[in-house]
């Protein structure tokens, strides 16, 4: 009978130096949960509140709205197709269907059970929010600028299809999330933009739309870390003294019962196997029960690691343990798992906010009356794209900064 060899193979996963150990509760810090509602409360929520007074409470927030509106309307008239139209009209629907599909083939392919659980109390909270934001709390008064002077704010069609984009974020395991968070916020944006195209809505409605979905996903985030750890906590204390010796035990009678049928392959004889069969079955046995070395003592992951990478290249498995330690991340969360890059960076986000403001700038104090049509028009629904842009990559870029670790 043949055991596996020790260390496993390549692909196998050791624990970084300063790493906790394999089911132990990854601490949530007082600090991170602070950071979460400073930056929810400040930058992702306060915007929107400065956003809607700006947008419906002042003439120039207004009339900036309405000329990039109009100008959105001669634009899709001049320079798109009229199938490109027919399609930009199930936009929202077909992104949120295809979000929310992709995001529960995820969840249950990696069982991310409570992740899928905050994603959809976000989806759910954010529509209700915008739906409540519109109809029962902010009102748009006449100010004898915009034909229509009835309140479209926030988007409700940005908000369906971002919702879901920002649970497909928070569903998603840790090697797909950066991709996620990059398409996320990309076609939040594009649907947001379509809806200006489409004479739905103005940019400020679209840009709100985002910051709440945003600032519900980053409540969700929060909300997964702390259930994560309180359930991780809770299953330890159940575990206890009693469940640790119900282990030991079993592990002690599988590794009785093989040496059992080892003898009996043999015909009862007293055969001893050999020393390296010894070795590889008394490691192997020690890796499945907490790691402890049968020589006596313990083991840290720094020596687990090198005790790793000196099996492989004395096999001759060097390249294929260099491939693997290519592929795992280099670098380390606060709370000693593997760090994940999020995507988009607060940096691009960045960027498109200073190009809004300027944009924005530029139109108010534009010397000529600022009308669809003319050069200071076309700078007004720029800045409006940019705003939406912006607003997509600051939301996505602050709920991904804070899924670095992988806690499923």
């Amino acid at each position: 009978m043949s055991y596996a060899s020790f260390p496993p193979g390549p692909h196998a996963s050791y624990p970084a130096p300063g790493a906790p150990a394999p089911g132990a509760p990854r601490r949530v810090r007082a600090r991170s949960v602070v950071g979460t509602l400073v930056v929810l409360a400040l930058l992702l929520w306060g915007l929107v509140l400065v956003v809607a007074h700006a947008g419906l409470q002042t003439v120039t927030g207004q009339a900036l709205d309405e000329v990039a509106l109009a100008q959105a309307k001669a634009d899709r008239n001049a320079y798109f197709p009229r199938p490109v139209l027919v399609l930009a009209q199930y936009a929202p629907e077909v992104v949120a269907l295809l979000a929310g599909v992709l995001a529960l083939v995820w969840a249950v392919r990696y069982r991310r059970w409570t992740a899928a659980l905050c994603a959809a109390g976000a989806v759910i909270a954010a529509n209700v929010t915008t739906q409540f934001l519109k109809h029962g709390v902010l009102d748009k008064p006449d100010l004898g600028i915009q034909q229509i002077a009835s309140n479209s704010f926030p988007s409700g069609h940005t908000t369906a299809a971002a919702s879901f984009l920002m649970a497909l974020l928070l569903v998603a395991p840790p090697h797909r999330r950066a991709r996620a968070g990059r398409w996320g916020a990309f076609l939040a944006a594009v649907v947001g933009m379509l809806t200006v195209v489409n004479g739905w809505h103005r940019p400020s409605d679209a840009a709100a739309a985002v910051l709440v979905v945003a600032g519900w996903g980053l409540v969700a985030a929060l909300a997964e870390r702390l259930i994560g750890f309180a359930l991780a906590r809770t299953g330890r204390k159940r575990r206890g003294f009693v469940g640790a010796g119900l282990r030991r035990y079993r592990e002690d009678r599988s590794r009785r019962r093989r040496r059992l049928s080892w003898r009996e392959d043999r015909g009862g004889s007293a055969y001893v196997p050999p020393a390296h069969e010894r070795q590889a079955e008394e490691r192997e046995w020690a890796s499945s029960s907490g790691r402890e070395d049968p020589r006596g003592g313990t083991r840290n992951s720094g020596e687990w690691n090198d005790a790793a990478q000196s099996h492989a290249a004395s096999n001759g498995g060097g390249q294929r343990a260099a491939s693997w330690d290519r592929q795992s991340p280099s670098r380390e969360a606060e709370d000693g798992s593997p760090w994940f890059p999020a995507r988009p960076r607060t940096a691009t986000a960045l960027i498109l906010v200073v190009l809004t403001a300027v944009l924005l700038a530029a139109a108010v104090w534009w010397p000529y009356p600022t009308v669809a049509g003319t050069l200071a028009g076309r700078i007004t629904v720029l800045a409006g794209y940019l705003g939406i842009a912006a607003a997509a990559a600051l939301g996505w870029a602050a709920v991904a900064a804070r899924l670095r670790s992988p806690i499923r």
